[in-house]
């Protein structure tokens, strides 16, 4: 079907590689031999491309020997059939200058046929009593998943190319007091990060209760009030607690009124809805589903992406998103890394909470990298890791003068300490001078 295939392409691609040794290691990056659909073709660039990668000549007599060698030269049509590919290139039907065009034609059938198998696969599942309906649209869901980052292929960059981007970014940062990314909704958080840049995974790691969800409630807000439309995953808590965290922070409302509303006096009612109506215009939208499989977690965010225009993912938290792995170790890289590959794929910023592990030193010690449940996989996939501290004196009651946003990692600046004081009124960090 020519819906499915390129057949006039793909013996142009392999002209221009046999004819042209610059037009062959433009295409070798952007192919694979999946990528033709005919078996011939198939097995002529596998050869061309072992060939090429052993430091060999590639043309006519090469890939003839090599088939030949391989007792595939008769079966993709010969030796006249090999030839044949070059002159065409040669007869002037075909210019090698433009292989990345003719190769993208590859790739855009390549995938719609990954794509075909997937809903036929998709068709012989549900008509398949013994199959689980879930387990069935997860094979399909993890089929479009391979494709989508096959297709991020690409060929190394020019530094004339990544010059005139890095400019820009400069000059947007100097413009925006250090801000080049999404803002936090802490200023010197902003400075030392740039914010959260799109293509990267953050790590907000904390204790329970002290304060990585309110953290990644304040990046969500911070994007909302920004007009950046940010996505929450809230595997932890109800979207009606998100709200009330938002109320919190952006009203004059504290946020024990909020869990106790009989504190709340009548005539403030109005007052309370009118701060309700401007937070329902911020782009901020919460799934708030208790049990997730990181493949749904994927798809719902990359349609969030498509739908919505979301640049910022919020995941509370890790140990309660599902994930394949014989132990939690392997269960926890696999979301990370997948987190990772989501940001870069997508362009969004991802932020990831995940809970430390109970330290040594008693509840006031400090929290370091090495405090991160499997701390290996999360650190090795995070761009920036950050560490709330929030000590508390004997009574039990916050010590606000000691407490620190620790910056664990930072792919793109300093790491250190912060110094922050808890708003427990609002459930916000600020700046503390």
């Amino acid at each position: 079907m020519q819906a499915l295939a390129n057949i006039g392409a793909e013996r142009t691609v392999l002209g221009c590689a046999l004819l042209d040794s610059g037009a062959l290691f433009r295409a070798l990056p952007l192919l694979s031999p999946e990528d033709f659909s005919l078996d011939s073709h198939r097995r002529i660039f596998h050869v061309i491309a072992d060939l090429a990668n052993a430091g060999k000549p590639v043309d006519d007599l090469t890939v003839c020997d090599a088939l030949a060698g391989n007792g595939q030269l008769q079966s993709v049509g010969g030796v006249a059939f090999v030839t044949d590919l070059s002159r065409n290139v040669d007869d002037g039907l075909a210019h090698v200058t433009n292989v990345e065009y003719y190769a993208a034609l590859l790739i855009d059938k390549s995938r719609r046929r990954q794509a075909h198998a997937a809903a036929q696969c998709l068709t012989a599942q549900t008509e398949n009593a013994a199959v689980n309906t879930d387990e069935a649209i997860h094979q399909v869901q993890d089929a479009l998943l391979r494709i989508e980052a096959a297709s991020g292929k690409s060929t190394a960059q020019h530094l004339k190319e990544i010059m005139p981007e890095l400019l820009r970014e400069l000059e947007i940062q100097a413009a925006n007091q250090g801000l080049v990314g999404i803002p936090t909704g802490l200023h010197s958080l902003d400075v030392v990060t740039g914010g959260i840049r799109p293509g990267e995974l953050w790590t907000i790691g904390a204790l329970p209760g002290k304060g990585k969800t309110a953290l990644g409630v304040q990046f969500l807000l911070a994007s909302g009030t920004a007009g950046i439309a940010a996505c929450a995953f809230s595997l932890e808590m109800q979207a009606l607690e998100i709200g009330k965290r938002f109320l919190a922070a952006k009203s004059d409302f504290p946020a024990f009124q909020l869990r106790n509303p009989r504190w709340i006096k009548k005539e403030r009612w109005m007052e309370l809805a009118e701060s309700a109506a401007e937070l329902a215009q911020l782009p901020i939208h919460i799934d708030d589903r208790s049990i997730l499989k990181i493949q749904e977690l994927l798809a719902s965010a990359r349609l969030y992406v498509r739908r919505y225009g979301v640049k910022l993912i919020v995941v509370d938290y890790m140990r309660l998103v599902e994930a394949p792995g014989r132990d939690l170790r392997e269960r926890v890289g696999h979301v990370a890394d997948a987190l990772r590959q989501l940001a870069k794929t997508e362009r969004v910023g991802v932020v990831l909470l995940s809970q430390l592990r109970r330290p040594e030193g008693g509840m006031n010690a400090r929290p370091t990298m090495i405090d991160l449940k499997e701390s290996g996989d999360i650190e090795a996939a995070s761009h920036v890791v950050l560490l709330p501290y929030l000590p508390v004196a004997e009574d039990g009651k916050p010590v606000p003068e000691d407490q620190l946003l620790i910056i664990g990692k930072n792919r793109n600046g300093g790491v250190g300490s912060l110094p922050v004081y808890f708003d427990e009124k609002r459930l916000q960090f600020v700046e503390r001078t």
